[in-house]
């Protein structure tokens, strides 16, 4: 089997979107105390657009898999990975990561 996930046009910019996005929102972070409720509201909303894109790259990862090694072992290596925290599989956990943002809206009022 030949790899050619990877090599993706769409999954290298998927990949670069991903990690542009965790680094602007990991950079926003540190300012989550002074921030306004508009603003820890936004910051929630970009939080879990940035699951939900990693889901979506995740579900096609898992697909090309059958066909593509490179595919495969990166899977395996994300599955490991969560199954040592305690998570059955990566969307379980970004389910949990989902939890976790709505009940710190409802803690901080964010949530309507």
């Amino acid at each position: 089997m030949k790899s050619t996930f990877f090599k993706s046009q769409q999954v290298q910019e998927d990949l670069h979107t991903i990690f542009q996005t965790y680094q602007d929102i990991a950079s926003k972070s540190s300012a989550l105390p002074t921030m306004d409720a508009e603003e820890k509201q936004e910051h929630i909303a970009e939080c879990k657009a940035l699951i939900d894109r990693q889901k979506i790259f995740y579900h096609r990862l898992a697909l090309a898999s059958a066909e593509d090694p490179e595919a495969a072992d990166m899977k395996n290596r994300i599955n490991m990975m969560v199954n040592a925290f305690g998570y059955k599989s990566l969307p379980d956990c970004m389910d949990a990561m989902i939890v976790t943002l709505d009940n710190a809206a409802h803690r901080e009022g964010l949530d309507g």
